[in-house]
């Protein structure tokens, strides 16, 4: 699967569980608390077990959405301690001197009143001229076109916490995070005679999958664990294996395909790591600095690498590869922001949504990308303050 869980300090899975809110009245299963506000990051310490919201929560769990510590960018409080990293300062004057774009917003879709977006998690482009919108709380996939006009919503009873893994061809495959289960859809069909059974190597594991043309990987992290990535045959079994190596709080992030390379995403450091698609067993992944990266709160990864904060800040909620280009979802409070680096990982430019005024409670949690006439779309799940799918178009220009 893919898990957004960012892993934080060390702390006993089976005795504490942590979960993500959003600022608001709500739960994440929907039950209303009058009065009561949830910060962003909560602590549960117990297990939540089968059905309802409780088993909502425990399937998000399961499949990667909780993370165990920390706070969005916008929801930590800025420290007072200005010091950074020497690669971060270096990476804010970068950042400082790079041209920035506006994005123009295209489209924007909360779904309709018989089929509403509840918990957006994972979208794909598909077919040139649509998106699917996979849903962890109304365990669906949507298809929206390419202006975010409502095509249909699939059900399944199968689908347990379903994330979009990739496609081939017209055909979706999808994680079921809950179920540990791989399935592959087409023409609005789940086909169960060609599902995959994921075998994860413990519950208090996270795991991010990603599927390409021909093959499968996962990558799991985990306080036992650590992190590592692997190559899957098409049964699901491991043919090759390697370690990411480093904190594991810090390899938490989605797995893409990236030309010839696979490659693995953090949320909480601007650093990706680069395999082969076909790597051997037991190689080693290179580490590509994203030179450019700015944020907010590095004063505050700063700060919690030595120690004087209890909570990292996250800073990248996703990524999408296309051509030669590396599209990153930098969180900012309010409106969309994403960079654009190449091969070496130097910034080429930010593209900036249009805005007036910021909204702490927004928080966008998957980007995809594709070619379009003369220009890159991009199709942005959005979890709140309102569900929905956001979907913009950038026509690149010469650097200025």
């Amino acid at each position: 699967m893919e898990a957004d869980t960012r892993l934080f300090r060390p702390v006993c899975a089976t005795s504490k569980s942590w979960t993500q809110f959003s600022r608001s009245k709500e739960t994440e299963g929907g039950a209303s608390r009058a009065g009561e506000e949830l910060d962003i990051l909560v602590a549960m310490p117990f297990f939540m077990h089968v059905v309802t919201a409780r088993g909502f929560v425990r399937g998000l769990l399961l499949s990667g959405l909780l993370i165990l510590s920390g706070c969005l960018p916008y929801s930590c409080r800025r420290d007072a301690n200005e010091a950074l990293f020497p690669s971060d300062s270096l990476s804010r004057r970068v950042a400082q001197n790079a041209p920035a774009d506006t994005l123009q917003r295209i489209g924007v879709t909360t779904g309709t009143k018989a089929h509403p977006l509840a918990y957006p998690r994972t979208v794909r482009f598909v077919d040139g001229s649509a998106v699917a919108v996979s849903d962890a709380q109304r365990n669906s996939l949507f298809r929206f076109d390419t202006t975010g006009s409502f095509q249909r919503e699939l059900r399944d009873e199968a689908f347990a916490v379903p994330y979009l893994i990739g496609h081939r061809q017209d055909t979706l495959v999808v994680f079921n995070a809950e179920a540990d289960r791989i399935d592959f859809v087409t023409n609005g069909r789940r086909l169960p005679d060609r599902a995959v059974s994921y075998e994860r190597p413990a519950r208090e594991t996270l795991v991010y999958l990603l599927a390409t043309d021909r093959r499968l990987y996962a990558k799991v992290v985990g306080q036992e664990f650590g992190a590592h990535v692997s190559r899957l045959d098409s049964s699901g079994a491991v043919v090759a294996q390697t370690d990411l190596g480093g904190p594991y709080w810090r390899r938490a992030g989605f797995l893409r395909a990236w030309g010839d390379s696979l490659v693995s995403l953090s949320g909480y450091r601007p650093v990706v790591h680069t395999l082969p698609r076909s790597f051997a067993d037991g190689a080693t992944p290179d580490s590509l600095a994203l030179m450019g990266f700015d944020s907010p709160m590095l004063e505050r990864s700063f700060a919690y690498a030595t120690g004087d904060v209890d909570k990292p800040p996250l800073l990248t909620a996703s990524a999408a590869a296309l051509e030669d280009r590396l599209f990153v979802l930098n969180l900012r409070p309010g409106w969309v922001q994403i960079d654009v680096y190449d091969r070496s990982g130097q910034l080429q430019r930010r593209l900036i949504e249009r805005h007036s005024e910021g909204d702490r409670n927004f928080y966008p949690v998957d980007l995809d990308a594709q070619r379009v006439d003369g220009g890159i779309q991009f199709a942005v799940g959005v979890r709140s303050p309102t569900p929905q799918l956001e979907l913009f178009y950038w026509q690149p220009t010469a650097r200025r």
